[in-house]
């Protein structure tokens, strides 16, 4: 059975209430959190710093951290998030596919990696990499900015891959972010996610019936 984990996204949250919003997520059980990194350039916006999510992580209660790294120059966020987060998420797109490699390679005995794929780009141009990540994101929206529709042809994607990782034994967790609410959560999980992103839905006003909704 395949596992079901809610994990919030502090986007869409003002910054003086997101270490607020964090204790809240997790006295209603949350115990994942998908911090998002944007910086300037790879998406135009900008997000959390690389600071504010330490110190969010500092002043709260345990819990498993993934950072979407939504830059042009990843391994410089990954150098100060060491032995702070579990995983970070580096673009597929963000560099060219040696560098990639490379980056996967010098870090991935020091913090989780996973890969983030844009809406466009298909799976089997990640295959290759499958054996050394963790983690794979498939964005359901165009990255940078939140509040977007989930685009249907995501759940193609998740069920590709998750036939991918079962054929050949690998361990990896299947995150799905973008447009996710209580209406269409249940299809994601079901085409093979294990964790899905979710930031608007809950992000107003979260409760533990939202948090059910999106589960069942």
């Amino acid at each position: 059975m395949k596992r079901k984990i809610i994990s919030p996204s502090l986007l869409n949250i003002k910054k003086s209430s997101r270490l607020k919003s964090t204790r809240i997520f997790l006295n209603l059980g949350i115990k994942w959190f998908h911090f998002d990194f944007m910086d300037g350039i790879f998406v135009k916006n900008v997000a959390i710093s690389i600071p504010e999510i330490k110190n969010i992580i500092k002043k709260s209660k345990k819990f498993i951290s993934d950072v979407h790294l939504m830059s042009v120059n990843p391994e410089e966020q990954i150098k100060q998030l060491l032995g702070y987060v579990n995983f970070a998420t580096i673009h597929f797109e963000s560099r060219n596919y040696a560098q990639i490699k490379e980056i996967i390679s010098k870090y991935s005995r020091k913090i989780k990696i996973g890969i983030a794929i844009k809406p466009e780009t298909k799976i089997e141009q990640i295959y290759d990499l499958l054996p050394e990540i963790q983690l794979v994101l498939i964005m359901s929206v165009e990255p940078g900015k939140g509040g977007q529709a989930f685009i249907e042809n995501t759940y193609k994607k998740i069920e590709e891959l998750s036939k991918i990782i079962q054929e050949n034994n690998y361990k990896i967790i299947i995150q799905v972010d973008g447009g996710i609410k209580d209406f269409n959560s249940k299809r994601v999980f079901d085409s093979g996610a294990d964790v899905i992103v979710v930031g608007t839905f809950l992000a107003e006003k979260p409760t533990k019936l939202k948090i059910k909704k999106l589960i069942n």
